[in-house]
């Protein structure tokens, strides 16, 4: 598959700097014009809205998501990581936004009269689901109906949705997009980077980020989860490691945009070598079980802290820091692994598997389908051991865990149906590491895992001894649109502590 990356680099190239280019202190740039697409084809626009999905920074996803997760001590006191920082908190509002989205909306417009390009329309729409329901989720009520359609509309302020109508649209879109895609009609083919337009496979995909999506949901509104759960199953979800949707990245070279892996910035830029180290519950929830992940996850480094270099990968000698601790001793806590996952080319799990699987599980144990949830974890738990072989053998790493360690970790860790939904969640929280957004959003949502300092929570203000609960919509919003003071009125103040619409008790 890298193989595409040297064919479509060149006008990426042209395609990044304009949408760069575009980005202004202000919002207003949000629904401004997408003429910056119209010379580079669809098979070129689409890679790059591949490529782009994750955030090309690290501020909001590390500073804020990943610590929020348990996942990432940040070298930050936990009152200051519940305020609201400008360039921190909207990144990935702006990111998401001016970037990807705004050039997916332009490939849905594009080619949504042509009926050859069906399978280009439904890909771009499942994608178009896939880039709000992480905005979303991490900020509540966003614009999204009218959002980007500056350029085609004339709506340079669009209104702020309330979450649960965007969620009703997503469902529509992706059951629509789904039952269109046919392989009777043209395909993006290589210029598909993540399954080479392998239509069968974003079928899988478009279902199991409904599954996804149906699970979120489940204490909002129970009736739509299940009917969605169920639709999702009969459509087809991922059935082996085969099936993940995965970008790759080809690039070992900081500030390259696109071609580099965004989350690997935390861990090897020169410029965080003393900020950023695992959390101590995600070490943990590894290292006490003595999880055969561990070295492939965490690194300690070798000292003096002058430069990230390769450290010690013993299980034994990985250490977590408290996630809201501040000015910790640095090199007494260990890194994310820089040959696997802490390198820029990095491949970026965006859903997987693994994650259909724990779903399933849960489902299971909510009484909402049938089936065995031991199996569906087990699967689950052997599945993301399994796919970790795609870090490659770049330097030194472990290699793939072998099914022999997979048994000997369900026998020590056997499944527990008395704490069933802890299980199952605390092993996905572990299955979406670095996608923080989805880590922190499925912890909200179940409360699990639930080993998040309560001593520090207890800082924190106005979250009392609770999980933050959303984002702090961008500043920059209110003065460029009216419309979001709607939005807090209907959904309530702007403050980490307020839930979202799906995010009950």
């Amino acid at each position: 598959m890298k193989r595409n990356y040297k064919k479509y680099f060149l006008i990426l190239v042209v395609v990044i700097s304009a949408s760069f280019s575009s980005c202004e202190k202000g919002f207003e740039g949000i629904n401004t014009s997408v003429d910056f697409v119209s010379t580079p084809t669809l098979e070129y626009v689409l890679p790059f809205v591949e490529l782009t999905m994750v955030d090309r920074n690290y501020y909001t996803q590390t500073y804020y998501a990943a610590a929020y997760a348990g996942q990432i001590n940040t070298n930050v006191s936990f009152p200051s990581i519940t305020a609201y920082k400008e360039t921190e908190m909207s990144e990935h509002w702006v990111w998401i936004y001016r970037n990807p989205l705004k050039n997916i909306v332009d490939f849905i417009e594009r080619c949504q009269d042509d009926p050859d390009k069906i399978n280009y329309l439904s890909i771009g729409r499942i994608l178009r689901v896939y880039l709000l329901h992480s905005v979303t989720d991490s900020y509540g009520d966003i614009p999204y109906f009218e959002a980007i359609k500056g350029y085609s509309a004339g709506i340079t302020t669009p209104k702020y949705d309330p979450q649960q109508a965007i969620y009703g649209d997503m469902f529509k879109e992706l059951t629509e997009a789904a039952a269109a895609l046919t392989a009777s009609k043209t395909t993006p083919g290589t210029a598909d980077i993540v399954y080479n337009g392998d239509i069968v496979k974003w079928k899988k995909f478009a279902n199991s980020l409904m599954l996804r999506l149906a699970l979120r949901i489940v204490k909002a509104d129970p009736v739509n989860s299940k009917k969605y759960i169920e639709q999702a199953i009969a459509g087809g979800l991922m059935t082996s490691t085969a099936d993940n949707f995965v970008v790759n990245y080809t690039t070992q070279v900081a500030g390259t945009g696109t071609t580099s892996n965004g989350t690997a910035h935390t861990w090897i830029s020169s410029s965080y070598i003393t900020t950023y180290r695992l959390a101590q519950p995600f070490v943990d929830s590894l290292k006490l079980k003595n999880d055969p992940r561990t070295p492939i996850y965490c690194m300690r480094e070798k000292l003096p802290l002058t430069s990230y270099q390769e450290g010690s990968h013993d299980p034994a000698v990985q250490r977590g820091r408290d996630q809201f601790v501040q000015s910790v001793q640095r090199d007494s806590a260990s890194v994310a692994n820089i040959r696997t996952f802490g390198r820029y080319a990095a491949p970026f799990i965006h859903l997987s598997y693994p994650q259909v699987q724990f779903q399933l599980a849960e489902a299971v144990v909510r009484n909402i389908i049938p089936g065995d949830a031991k199996t569906y974890y087990e699967n689950g738990v052997k599945a993301a051991m399994s796919e970790l072989s795609i870090l490659g053998t770049d330097g030194w790493n472990p290699g793939a865990i072998t099914v022999a360690q997979q048994n000997a970790y369900l026998t020590a860790n056997p499944y527990d149906p008395a704490n069933a939904l802890r299980q199952i969640n605390t092993q996905y929280w572990i299955e979406t590491f670095p996608n923080y957004y989805e880590a922190w959003a499925n912890m909200r949502r179940t409360g699990f895992p639930d080993t998040y300092s309560q001593l520090n929570l207890s800082l924190s203000g106005n979250l009392g001894a609770q999980l933050p609960r959303r984002l702090f919509y961008p500043r920059a919003e209110y003065a460029a649109n009216a419309n979001i003071n709607e939005a807090v009125s209907r959904q309530g103040p702007d403050l980490t502590s307020t839930r979202v619409w799906w995010d009950k008790p």
